[in-house]
């Protein structure tokens, strides 16, 4: 299939095409554990995400903090969106602890787009300039709850306490700039 270009989004007044390779509609395969689920405070996740999201949610929101090769014990010390959801793919076996730290347009240039609904444990939600976790499976209208590091910047670094790892209900309502959910080529 060719690849898909999303329209230009604006980042900090810079044209910033994002290009992911669309994947075929009829594509429903899945992981055995993504029907595997259980509810965590009100919202329906998936088991595999069940320990990882206990031990993070709050990690303070610190700009740069974070990366593939960064030790989940230390994610408590600050990590932002990107950081966060690269550690996390580690733990699910899905990213290499080696791999090359990245911003949240690398990891949507490194992925390719999920059709809504067929998002799964390990993919994530990609908004222009940030990237959160899928937490739990699709709903009704085909969206999923979503984990990650929220409310800093580029000045935030893990001083103020609304800015940490939070748990949203629905990833198209949680931002309204939503593009897309999104797998690592290669991911099984």
């Amino acid at each position: 299939m060719p690849a898909a270009v999303f329209p230009a989004l604006l980042l900090g007044g810079v044209a910033v095409y994002a290009y992911l390779r669309g994947r075929d509609e009829a594509d429903d395969s899945t992981r055995e554990d993504d029907d595997e689920v259980t509810e965590y405070e009100g919202v329906t996740i998936y088991d595999a995400l069940d320990d990882l999201i206990d031990t993070s949610l709050g990690w303070p929101y610190a700009w740069g903090g974070g990366g593939p090769s960064t030790p989940w014990t230390d994610g408590a010390r600050g990590v932002d969106c990107s950081g966060y959801v690269q550690m996390c793919l580690v733990l699910l076996g899905i990213l290499s602890d080696t791999s090359t730290r990245t911003n949240s347009l690398g990891l949507a240039n490194a992925s390719d787009a999920v059709p809504v609904g067929q998002q799964r444990a390990g993919d994530f939600a990609y908004y222009p300039g940030h990237v959160m976790l899928v937490a739990g499976p699709p709903g009704p209208d085909g969206h999923s709850p979503v984990i990650g590091a929220s409310g800093g910047d580029s000045s935030t670094h893990g001083d103020d306490p609304n800015a940490r790892v939070k748990l949203f209900r629905h990833a198209a309502t949680y931002r309204g700039d939503f593009v897309c959910y999104a797998r690592i080529k290669g991911a099984s």
